[in-house]
């Protein structure tokens, strides 16, 4: 996807201390067979486990296509 593109589909995942299944559940997204796509990580204020880090490489490793946003948490419907 170019810098200058919007993605034909974005996959908004809001996450709170997850980061058991963060790994799987990225992966999953990225292995979709859609080319033009964009992932991103809500973090809702995870503050007992790695989730806010685990989103932060995904953004780092993946930065055409991971974006993480981090966030006080809001409860539900929040993210």
């Amino acid at each position: 996807m170019s810098a200058t593109a919007s993605p034909k589909v974005s996959v908004i995942v809001p996450v709170h201390n997850t980061a058991q299944w963060l790994d799987r559940c990225v992966e999953s997204v990225r292995a979709q067979t859609l080319r033009d796509i964009e992932i991103i990580l809500v973090d809702d204020g995870s503050t007992k486990d790695d989730t806010p880090a685990i989103c932060d490489r995904y953004a780092q490793q993946y930065p055409e296509i991971v974006r993480a946003i981090h966030q006080e948490n809001g409860g539900h419907g929040e993210g």
